[in-house]
């Protein structure tokens, strides 16, 4: 698992995986700039009418721009993790190709098409603002003990993003069926991958690349996994 996060940390500046890099960045900060918009927008259609005179004034002064802009960290926060995985979806298969053409050249996979590229993707985008909208109140209440929610958001955020890794660079290489029981088969590595990446989706700036290095992880492990399973095959043939 170590050498498998290293050489996907190495590989991030080759000229493939950078080109998606900067592509998913664009958009992922143009989608949270839509979103910092509308929380605005919706904000400032709210009317104080009603209220106590001080919290008019203080409304007025800008109680209410404090207020969006928190909606917005606080969307942000729960939704990027998300949003980025949505996003990395798009061009995933490339990053993962990249990784095959540099280190596993006589195992080439078959490309996946951007439909079932987005499917994957929504799929494990949706689980994961499932989870966290879910663990909310748990976030919240672990604030006391100043860590606790972010070991809470790496452990829970990392069984859903191991699968989703594991699964698309399977799907390259077998029939769909056996890639969703590809990471079930291999679940401490599954969970060895999203925990790593989960970190680094914790961790400002390292988040913009987190789903770049989760992927090549994925890859390097699958890889791996498969190397050692046709070793053991064709270890026990000739014993059979």
């Amino acid at each position: 698992m170590a050498a498998a996060f290293i050489l996907a940390l190495a590989q991030l500046g080759d000229a493939a995986v950078r080109r998606v890099l900067v592509r998913a960045l664009l958009l992922t900060l143009l989608l949270f700039a839509g979103l910092a918009w509308l929380v605005l927008a919706a904000v400032r259609l709210i009317e104080p009418d009603g209220w106590p005179a001080w919290a008019v004034r203080a409304w007025a002064a800008g109680a209410g721009d404090a207020t969006a802009v928190l909606l917005w960290a606080l969307l942000t926060w729960l939704g990027f993790t998300s949003v980025a995985t949505a996003v990395m979806a798009m061009w995933q298969d490339e990053v993962i190709r990249a990784v095959e053409q540099r280190y596993y050249p006589a195992a080439p996979g078959h490309a996946l098409g951007l439909g079932v590229e987005l499917a994957m993707g929504g799929r494990a985008a949706l689980r994961v603002a499932l989870i966290n909208a879910a663990l909310l109140p748990a976030y919240v209440l672990l604030l006391v003990t100043g860590i606790g929610p972010l070991v809470l958001f790496i452990i829970a955020n990392g069984w859903a993003l191991g699968r989703e890794y594991l699964e698309a660079v399977a799907a390259r290489h077998v029939a769909l069926g056996e890639s969703r029981a590809w990471p079930a088969r291999h679940r401490w590595d599954s969970w060895g991958i999203g925990l790593l990446t989960a970190l680094l989706f914790a961790v400002p700036l390292l988040n913009l690349v987190a789903p770049a290095v989760g992927a090549m992880m994925a890859t390097h492990i699958f890889h791996r996994e498969r190397e050692d399973e046709a070793r053991t095959r064709a270890q026990a043939g000739p014993a059979a």
